[in-house]
């Protein structure tokens, strides 16, 4: 065989492939992911002692929380950690005012 049919048929070949992906079905584009956003809410200071929680919106849902002693808190935190419902965060201090807050989330 010559090296002339030998490039000839490469060429071929190279074309034929080249031909046979560019008229291969693409998949379909995929839709577009709805963006989240956060938002940061906090509960009302709680008594001495008493207990703080951060109720998310409407619309919204808990992705996590956490709490704020107060100046006037003395001692460690009692307790903390979402809502029974989980449309929130609480916390309550051994001694003092504590404030809660939630991180809620919504899709746009």
């Amino acid at each position: 065989m010559s090296v002339w049919k030998i490039l000839s048929a490469g060429v071929l070949l190279a074309a034929a492939v080249l031909a046979a992906a560019l008229l291969a079905p693409t998949a379909a584009p995929r839709p577009a992911l709805a963006a989240e956003t956060a938002q940061v809410v906090t509960g009302p200071p709680s008594g001495p002692g008493g207990v703080s929680t951060a109720t998310c919106p409407s619309g919204t849902h808990l992705t996590g929380g956490g709490y704020r002693l107060q100046p006037d808190a003395a001692g460690p935190v009692r307790a903390t950690g979402p809502t029974a419902d989980a449309t929130g965060w609480s916390a309550q201090a051994a001694h003092g005012s504590v404030v809660a807050s939630a991180i809620c989330e919504t899709e746009d």
